[in-house]
């Protein structure tokens, strides 16, 4: 009852209206992803979208992540990305024979208006835990920070940066999507 007062109390188009709104759609790609719909997902970014992870490091008084053009995990466009979704798709996936299970957490979602008409920045925590075989486990945990837009009544990604908070694997390999 204390959430339905706040949310009564709290005029229309506020930032915790606009955060729950994102909130759902972040829980609706989980949702996709967990369940292997990657068409579905991939209709969730725009052609002009990036998807990149940048590699992080531990240096005393330095930025702990590389900038853009710099070492990254991955660094997709739209085209690439479309890439990585039909390989997974693909009975051939050498990296995904069986598939993963995975489950996905999202957490601490924020969202406030962008200075660019019609775009939203939002920032958001997650889990992706995986299990592989008999008793191969994996956890990713990280963050995203992505400007969204709004087509009509749904968002779309426009640039998602991951932020995981690994410096090494133990992971044979990252084949699971953020």
């Amino acid at each position: 009852m204390i959430a339905m007062t706040l949310l009564d109390e709290t005029p229309p188009g506020s930032l915790a209206i606009l955060s729950l709104d994102v909130a759902q759609f972040y829980y609706h790609e989980a949702r996709l992803l967990d369940e292997r719909r990657y068409d579905e997902w991939i209709g969730l970014f725009t052609s002009e979208s990036t998807y990149w992870a940048p590699v992080r490091v531990t240096r005393e008084g330095e930025p702990d992540r590389m900038k853009p053009g710099e070492l990254a995990l991955f660094d997709d466009d739209y085209g690439t990305l479309e890439l990585r979704v039909a390989s997974l798709s693909a009975k051939s996936a050498w990296a995904e024979i069986p598939p993963s299970r995975t489950r996905r957490f999202i957490t601490n979602v924020t969202a406030t208006e962008s200075e660019v008409e019609g775009q939203v920045f939002a920032t958001s925590n997650f889990l992706t835990f995986r299990s592989r075989l008999e008793a191969t486990e994996h956890t990713f945990v990280g963050m995203r920070e992505d400007i969204l837009v709004r087509d009509g009544a749904s968002w779309h990604i426009l640039e998602r940066k991951i932020l995981l908070d690994h410096n090494t694997f133990t992971s044979d390999n990252i084949s699971v999507l953020f």
